[in-house]
């Protein structure tokens, strides 16, 4: 009986210390939701983190913005070699891909979009190469052409005979103009009607062959490759980093993935970096109990 009287304060002491550390951790989380009887909300519910979780990721976010991950660390990561090295490779091994692919070029296109994007694109890229048919043969003036090389083939034709007295430049010129005009004519009114159908037509022939067949005409080497993607990464990229990082806002997406995310997945991320550290705390109320009793018998025996 004495002993039991001994031992029976730490342990009462270790006990309490443990079960008070262990509802303060599981308090933390728990429960996940407010509790109400009566229309009246309990206290302590919802757990600490369930109720500040907004605040939580705000100071989450900030840390990471401020402390772990700033804009000038992303500024000197972002030019990095291995960025430059990961994107030849994937650009290269598709290229590969697509010269072993036996898929037509509708169907490769097919399945980066949708129908409806699909040809609306081919529609654009068919009034683009009309357009620009178009716009170069109105800027030849083929009816000065016309005139000009007329009066030099039909000078050719007859040098030597007799019409070569009778026919000098103005003679055909004033012959060769009329006709050179109502060329041009022709192609002012009927250019796109007459073009867009060929163009139309080079366009289904090229949506019908194989990608891999087009691959294999492109003279494409890793190292060709490795050169143009520096070059353009080098242009377009490290020379807009700063003001791109500007506009990341790192804190703002962090703390809007912490909002977004479910408490029981927040607990889950939380326990799995801090479940030893909660759980020495747990065990570290027992022992300040245990230490508690053990000085409050040694004071009791003096």
């Amino acid at each position: 009986m004495f002993v039991f009287k001994l031992i029976a304060g730490p342990l009462i002491g270790a006990v309490i210390g443990y079960f008070t550390n262990y509802i303060a951790v599981k308090m933390l989380f728990k429960p996940h939701h407010p509790i109400r009887i009566g229309g009246c909300r309990l206290p302590f519910t919802p757990g600490l983190i369930p109720k500040r979780k907004d605040e939580l990721a705000g100071a989450i976010g900030g840390a990471v913005s401020d402390v772990l991950l700033t804009k000038e660390d992303l500024t000197k990561a972002l030019p990095s070699g291995p960025i430059k090295e990961s994107i030849t490779d994937n650009l290269w091994q598709q290229f590969c891909e697509a010269k072993e692919s036996d898929r037509s070029v509708s169907e490769t296109a097919m399945s980066w979009l949708s129908e409806e994007q699909y040809e609306k694109t081919r529609d654009k890229l068919e009034d683009i190469i009309t357009d620009k048919a178009v716009d170069v043969l109105e800027r030849m003036d083929i009816s000065q052409i016309f005139v000009t090389e007329g009066t030099r083939v039909i000078k050719e034709k007859v040098q030597g005979t007799m019409l070569a007295m009778m026919i000098n430049d103005q003679v055909i010129q004033s012959m060769a103009a009329p006709v050179g005009q109502e060329i041009q004519n022709y192609i002012d009114n009927h250019a796109e009607e007459k073009i867009r159908p060929v163009v139309a037509g080079e366009l289904a022939k090229l949506e019908a062959s194989g990608i891999g067949s087009l691959a294999r005409q492109v003279p494409l080497e890793k190292r060709r490759l490795s050169k143009l993607i520096d070059a353009l990464y080098s242009s377009c990229v490290e020379g807009s980093i700063e003001t791109m990082v500007e506009k990341i806002d790192i804190a703002g997406i962090i703390e809007e993935k912490i909002k977004g995310m479910d408490v029981e997945k927040l607990e889950a991320l939380i326990l799995s970096v801090m479940k030893k550290e909660l759980n020495a705390i747990v065990n570290l109320g027992a022992l300040i109990g245990l230490v508690i009793g053990l000085l409050n018998l040694v004071i009791s025996l003096l």
